[in-house]
């Protein structure tokens, strides 16, 4: 009899359906199983792993922010962290007299000569001295902490992006106060329908708070961390948060079980 795998053309013996393990696998692995729900099983599982691992942190050594989760076996948050954490700790009296040795060598040749321009710092904006009259930082401290800075600031963008909220209220009609929507519509900038009094949705933990804390976007952009409200109540709650991590967490765990599949 010929081996049930199609792809195999070999014969089989006695009342074998395969004529091998290896053809069987085959077989079994690409033509009968299901593996469609396995990346969603397994991203779910990742979620509930993040969400017990919240319930108790670690926490950054210098900085004390939460450490992401992924990272739990790392003593700080970033690279930065570490290294500001071990500097703090280094004795640089030994070099006091040799930078004072040199400040004074520099401003001095400034005072007698003029040979020095004056500069104003990009980052702390203080004066500085220098030979060339295109360079913007007084230090490379300062242009670190430039750089670090506006990576910061990208990367608040993305994650904000990330936080958005992607589901659809109508998928959960218990959870929300559609009567808002009713009576007063959905906001609208002026440059569109100009609906500036409308609701939109509000991030109860907020995403500058799931930034700072390093929380998955993910948990910040759950439905049972959403409120329909006033956006100009919205605004002026700017980015405080009317909710703790632990009880998002608790609406999540709820949640989860109402809806589940």
């Amino acid at each position: 009899m010929k081996c049930k795998n199609i792809e195999c053309e070999n014969e089989t013996t006695g009342k074998r359906v395969y004529c091998s393990l290896t053809c069987r696998n085959i077989y079994v692995n690409k033509y009968l199983r299901d593996y469609s729900k396995y990346k969603e099983t397994c991203e779910n599982k990742k979620k509930e792993k993040e969400i017990e691992y919240l319930k108790n942190p670690k926490y950054c050594k210098n900085c004390e922010n939460i450490i992401k989760f992924g990272s739990e076996n790392e003593s700080f948050c970033n690279h930065s962290c570490s290294a500001s954490f071990t500097n703090g700790k280094r004795d640089y009296s030994k070099w006091s007299d040799k930078i004072s040795e040199t400040l004074s060598k520099f401003y001095g040749a400034n005072k007698k000569d003029g040979r020095y321009h004056i500069l104003i710092c990009d980052f702390c904006k203080k004066d500085f001295k220098h030979k060339k009259k295109n360079i913007k930082f007084c230090s490379k401290d300062c242009k670190n902490k430039s750089i670090r800075s506006k990576s910061k600031i990208t990367e608040y963008k993305a994650y904000k992006s990330d936080a958005n909220f992607k589901f659809n209220l109508a998928d959960y009609p218990e959870e929300f106060d559609f009567s808002l929507i009713e009576k007063y519509g959905w906001y609208s900038p002026t440059n569109k329908n100009n609906n500036l009094d409308g609701v939109s949705r509000d991030h109860m933990l907020s995403v500058r708070d799931g930034f700072d804390l390093g929380i998955n976007p993910e948990i910040i952009s759950h439905p049972a961390n959403c409120k329909l409200m006033i956006h100009r109540n919205n605004i002026s709650k700017n980015k405080k948060s009317s909710i703790t991590l632990e009880e998002l967490l608790e609406r999540i765990k709820i949640f989860e079980e109402k809806y589940k599949k």
